[in-house]
């Protein structure tokens, strides 16, 4: 399972094109060099490996769409996703409705942003409001993942 961390500013050429980095294509073997891009929960695009892509259909795609959450929530992710595959010069291209809903443009920067298990794909200036926006929700879930480390004790002599 690859992971995807860091952050880098890199532009798209005049069709849309999108050169992916080696610390991301070299995770994993050229022979699995197929990703999906999708819409992101905030104006951000998010690209999957397959194996992740494939993970979020199991928990997200395969049950029946009851409530409206989960039926936009299935719009969202896997009716706004695109199959796309780097071209020879480790070249993505980014569908013109994506690069819309980012808010990106041809021949300007993004910024990729891993988190794990996936890429986001930013503008930079949606990039700088969200993260000008850190709330109390983001703290409140960090203590949660992250238990109390706890004071070493020393140990007494019999």
């Amino acid at each position: 399972m690859a992971t995807y961390f860091g952050s880098s500013e890199h532009g798209l050429d005049d069709k849309g094109r999108l050169v992916l980095p080696g610390r991301i294509l070299d995770e994993i073997p050229k022979s699995q060099w197929k990703f999906h891009l999708t819409a992101g929960l905030d104006r951000c695009l998010l690209l999957h490996d397959a194996e992740g892509f494939r993970e979020l259909v199991d928990r997200i795609g395969k049950a029946v769409p009851g409530s409206r959450a989960h039926r936009a929530l299935c719009r969202r992710f896997l009716g706004h996703s695109e199959a796309v595959e780097p071209d020879g010069n480790r070249r993505i291209r980014i569908p013109d409705p994506l690069l819309k809903y980012a808010g990106l443009a041809v021949s300007q920067p993004v910024v990729l942003v891993g988190t794990g298990r996936v890429t986001e794909i930013w503008s930079p200036q949606h990039l700088d409001t969200a993260l000008a926006e850190a709330s109390t929700d983001e703290e409140t879930l960090f203590a949660s993942l992250v238990s109390p480390v706890q004071p070493s004790m020393p140990m007494s002599k019999p």
